[in-house]
């Protein structure tokens, strides 16, 4: 019993460990959007450099489509265990690059377009890392599926724990260039991530039903789960839709639009990322009592609450109310992590399931996650300051619906 502990313990910590490093640099990323935008983009933009860095991160997105294909249909004719190999190389690779890249004082615009490079390999490399992670997970879990699938969440809102720390740690820096040597070091960890990966077995289902696996064209598979593709992107849309606007640009809005110090701003941020990582276990552990689908409904309404209550806060610069507002986002957002990897699990069939997750996921994080903080900025820069909030509301909507 305890060796078979062990083994289920190592292979979610090696499965996830990647999980983390990605949300890690991606929160890195946003939340010091503001510092990295004086390095790539010249000061004579104002504002609009931070408008700028959000840009890249929103059209480097556009490669996720691409790699959640690739890695989903590779994961469901060769096997789970390949691409999760490749996506940690791929990922530590690009993410060093992005810490030795000069800045725009050193190349002019060839900076700003070396980043969007580093950043579309990341994205390749991440579709195929999320879901087939938490697929390759809860296919190894013969039970507590929800909470096996819910370590996948765990992982990410605790690498944004991490990067907020970082953001914070280096605001108390004297030398903001730091932010390099915390991508390097990310990248690094990576790739030995990497090579410890190599040991890991492959999915026990995919071993046991690959030879009865129908041979069916991607065309015919996607017409016979359209549904299940339809109900996997409108809740992948939502989840990734209030995380980058809620969460990741809400710092920056602190910032810039609040008068929040950067350490003030950051240390908020931390605190929001660590009660949610403590608290998507205990969420999972309950829904495999209370059920699935009447936990996740019920988080839904309340995430939309929090936005419209955070949003208007922020218009009326009541830190009372922001404050209100992070809570209910901890507890949405915990709810949501804890449920949606089971429940996009349970829509596709095994043969399809890699391939239709990973690709629909991609493809609904490509259009709505990467542009949720230009949006929002825009919309702020606009005075639209209810606008972001109105627009989870509907995709909140339309993710309800489809439960």
């Amino acid at each position: 019993m305890l060796s078979g502990f062990l083994h289920l313990t190592r292979h979610t910590l090696l499965t996830t460990s990647i999980v983390y490093i990605e949300w890690l640099e991606y929160s890195l990323y946003l939340y010091l959007g503001t510092v990295i935008s004086q390095y790539f983009f010249p000061t004579a933009l104002g504002d609009n450099a931070l408008l700028f860095t959000y840009g890249i991160f929103a059209i480097s997105y556009l490669g996720r489509p691409c790699g959640g294909f690739i890695f989903g249909y590779f994961a469901d004719k060769h096997g789970r265990r390949l691409p999760l190999i490749i996506s940690s190389f791929l990922i530590g690779i690009s993410t060093i690059s992005i810490g030795l890249i000069p800045s725009y004082q050193q190349l002019g615009v060839i900076a700003p377009l070396l980043l969007l490079l580093c950043r579309l390999v990341q994205s390749i490399a991440v579709a195929g890392e999320f879901n087939n992670a938490s697929i390759y997970l809860i296919e190894h879990a013969k039970k507590h599926k929800i909470l096996a699938g819910s370590w996948v969440g765990t992982a990410a809102t605790a690498g944004m724990f991490t990067g907020c720390l970082i953001a914070f740690v280096l605001s108390q820096s004297a030398s903001m260039g730091n932010w390099r040597l915390a991508f390097i070091i990310t990248g690094i960890i990576s790739l030995i991530i990497m090579i410890f990966r190599s040991y890991l077995t492959e999915s026990p289902q995919f071993v046991k039903q690959k030879l009865k696996i129908q041979s069916l064209s991607l065309y015919q598979q996607t017409l016979k789960h359209k549904r299940g593709l339809l109900k996997i992107g409108l809740i992948a849309a939502f989840m990734c839709l209030y995380i980058y606007t809620c969460n990741v640009y809400f710092m920056s809005y602190m910032i810039t639009k609040l008068n929040y110090s950067m350490s003030t701003a950051s240390y908020y941020m931390m605190l929001v990322q660590a009660c949610t990582t403590l608290l998507i276990p205990l969420i999972a552990m309950t829904s495999e009592h209370l059920g699935l689908h009447r936990v996740l409904k019920s988080m839904i309404p309340l995430i939309c609450l929090m936005s419209l209550l955070l949003f208007k806060a922020a218009s009326l610069q009541d830190h009372h109310l922001i404050l209100l507002g992070l809570i209910l986002y901890v507890i949405g957002d915990a709810g949501i992590s804890a449920t949606i990897f089971k429940y996009m699990f349970d829509a596709l069939p095994l043969d399809f399931r890699c391939t239709g997750n990973s690709s629909i996921y991609s493809l609904a994080i490509a259009i709505v996650g990467g542009t949720a903080p230009m949006i929002a900025a825009f919309f702020i820069n606009q005075n639209l300051l209810m606008a972001p909030a109105y627009y989870i509301c509907l995709m909140g909507l339309l993710a309800y619906l489809s439960i």
